[in-house]
């Protein structure tokens, strides 16, 4: 009897052991400060060469060694990877980085993303960031994805070649104040008389960037782009004085076209002195200064100092599979390194002009920034929205604005095509 009492006992407390043995080990595993943790994290390409994300991330092994960081590049298709894998229980990431608001919305609409919720709080709480592009990524009460950086639409010009086209005050450019200034501005930097310039006084871009050129326009120049409901308004009349701006300065032989082909014509051209101003993001002017210094500057497009710009974000988000532990990593991740510390937001804005997200950052950027900051914070400045069809909409721009410089097709009728094709569209905001 004593026996069987003494192996019961023995037992008993071999399995307890295993038990509260095993909820401890489960606790522990749980924590991120102690726990051997592994972040999965895939980049767009771009994003990895103009911020330092493998050098963030071996910042923070160094500062947690439990934790350990996988850094890997993707490509532009990356999201429509994710969409297919992801929908088949194949999730091989944890965290991204890179994606536009209207891309990253279809994979949280999906439930495919973790909230960012609790990463939103004391020193980083929301009202610390850029607060357009940091509510756009929201699904009911969640906020599904964080803004890496912000980009504003502005005029990117040669400081030299407009003073040489008398287009100053003494050492100071003169802002365009009208399309029809900005039209007058093109045609006096613009060099050569044969069918294709010496230099061209202006580029449009006509892909990849011609709804967010397109939408800035329609806003700065005083025009209500967007529904209050965040739809496009398609019966703004001020649709057909961008169309045709773009139609005359083009067509006129001041305005370039190479973008119809590649979209970044207008970017190499402007770096090689041979397009006087470009409007597409403000970065391009830093991205810019090693090729041409100080000559490259930024403009607001006409009207924009009252009116605003437009701005967009790219973004980082987590997979909704992700454990509690790996969340908690790269909320710390993060707040140490990505959004705090300040060096990731620093390299990515002064060397390529991609302007931080989180407001704080912005107290060590020199006065390249300050012009930018304010367009950028206007209380009329809009921006990208998730629309549902959005890709859709990108084109139809894209496809009308080429034909308006390539055919006979005219301002007016280019608004009428998109207002008729536009409303077969669904724009709603994905929520």
């Amino acid at each position: 009897m004593k026996r069987s009492i003494c192996i019961f006992l023995v037992l008993f407390v071999m399995l307890g052991t295993q038990v509260f043995g095993a909820g401890g080990q489960e606790e522990t595993s749980k924590d991120w400060k102690t726990a051997e943790v592994t972040i999965r994290l895939q980049s767009l390409g771009w994003i990895l060469k103009k911020f330092p994300t493998e050098e963030v991330a071996k910042r923070f092994m160094a500062d947690h060694p439990n934790i350990k960081i996988d850094v890997a590049s993707n490509q532009d298709a990356s999201l429509n990877t994710y969409m297919l894998n992801w929908a088949s229980g194949d999730v091989d990431v944890d965290l991204c980085f890179g994606g536009s608001v209207n891309r990253v919305a279809k994979l949280a609409y999906r439930d495919f993303l973790a909230p960012w919720n609790d990463f939103y709080k004391g020193d980083f709480a929301r009202d610390k960031f850029v607060s357009f592009v940091t509510e756009l990524a929201k699904k009911g009460d969640e906020y599904y994805a964080i803004p890496l950086m912000v980009e504003g639409m502005a005029l990117e010009a040669n400081k030299s070649m407009m003073i040489e086209a008398g287009l100053s005050k003494g050492d100071s450019v003169l802002y365009p104040k009208t399309l029809d200034e900005l039209y007058e501005f093109s045609k006096k930097l613009t060099k050569g008389k044969g069918e294709i310039k010496d230099v061209y006084g202006f580029s449009w871009n006509f892909s990849v960037f011609g709804d967010a050129a397109f939408l800035s326009a329609v806003n700065s120049t005083g025009g209500k782009a967007l529904n209050d409901d965040g739809s496009p308004n398609f019966n703004e009349p001020k649709i057909v004085e961008v169309f045709d701006f773009i139609k005359r300065v083009t067509t006129d032989g001041y305005g370039a076209t190479g973008t119809i082909t590649d979209a970044n014509a207008g970017r190499v051209g402007y770096m090689a002195n041979k397009v006087a101003i470009i409007h597409e993001s403000s970065a391009r002017a830093i991205e810019a200064k090693p090729k041409i210094g100080d000559d490259a500057i930024v403009l607001p497009w006409p009207g924009m100092e009252e009116n605003g710009s437009f701005i967009y974000s790219h973004y980082a988000y987590i997979t909704r599979p992700a454990k509690p532990e790996v969340v908690e990593a790269i909320f710390a991740f993060f707040r140490e390194q990505v959004m705090g510390g300040g060096h990731f937001a620093q390299f990515g804005a002064e060397k390529y002009g991609k302007l931080p997200s989180f407001k704080k950052n912005y107290e060590t950027l020199g006065s390249d920034f300050d012009e930018v900051q304010k367009w950028i914070n206007m209380p009329r400045t809009i921006g990208s929205l998730p629309w549902v069809e959005g890709s859709k909409m990108d084109s139809l721009l894209w496809e009308l604005e080429q034909a308006v410089v390539t055919t006979d097709l005219t301002g007016q009728q280019a608004w009428e095509q998109l207002k008729e094709r536009g409303a077969k569209l669904d724009l709603s905001v994905v929520k």
